[in-house]
């Protein structure tokens, strides 16, 4: 390679490739016409990016501009009705997902004519395929075979322990549509994955559609789940 020229024309950099956190193709470039990458928050929505450490409630909707983290004795509430957007790449290379982490809790309970959705910020139209945005992850500490594991999808954060009946909190009338991203070989963030959570969490009238892999994955844990429909997904 030749040698890096001194003149001031050049600024060194911390990162790898054309953009930092000021993504500066953001709203002008072709890729934010068409919606490739996020280009600001839905018009009345709330833009959340990074963690969550005091009890939080999404009265209305939400962007999701990077991944999303709610912490240990932490509960976040998302009240019916709310839609929770996000877009395929959060300008560093990752997928924006709701990681809920273990001794978390997310109470989500829509209804059937109010129902909590998570999905792609890109419009209908265009939303022709799947994987456009991360996903829903929600950790516990109930058994898991083989002891505490890390979760599929996000590097570093572990779940399992030994509380069968801990409840995560509950999950009612929640849609997740066009997501799921591939980290790497059997590695995936799912539709909804459910990893070591407990029998006091209560999933009912769930939805997965349109995602790139399986659209509920279970590792581990004691939860059940009922009326569950998973529609287009890519595997399960």
């Amino acid at each position: 390679f030749d040698d890096t020229p001194s003149d001031s024309f050049y600024t060194t950099t911390q990162y790898m490739g054309a953009f930092d956190t000021d993504l500066w193709v953001s709203d002008w470039s072709w890729l934010a016409d068409n919606e490739r990458i996020v280009s600001g928050a839905a018009a009345g929505a709330q833009t959340v990016c990074g963690t969550i450490s005091v009890d939080t409630t999404w009265s209305r909707d939400v962007t999701m501009s990077c991944q999303v983290f709610v912490s240990s004795g932490v509960t976040l509430t998302i009240e019916a009705g709310v839609t929770i957007e996000s877009f395929r790449d959060d300008g560093t290379g990752l997928a924006p997902a709701l990681i809920v982490l273990p001794g978390a809790t997310i109470e989500a309970s829509g209804s059937a004519s109010a129902p909590i959705t998570f999905t792609t910020g890109v419009t209908q139209e265009t939303a022709t395929g799947r994987g456009l945005w991360g996903g829903l992850i929600v950790m516990g500490n109930a058994p898991v075979y083989q002891g505490t594991q890390e979760v599929e999808g996000i590097t570093g954060q572990t779940y399992g322990g030994n509380d069968a009946t801990e409840s995560s909190g509950s999950l009612e009338y929640v849609r997740v549509w066009y997501g799921g991203s591939v980290i790497g070989e059997n590695n995936e963030i799912n539709g909804i994955t459910l990893a070591g959570v407990g029998s006091g969490t209560t999933v009912r009238y769930c939805e997965v559609a349109f995602n790139l892999d399986d659209g509920f994955e279970m590792f581990g844990g004691t939860v059940n789940l009922k009326y569950i429909s998973v529609l287009f997904v890519g595997d399960d």
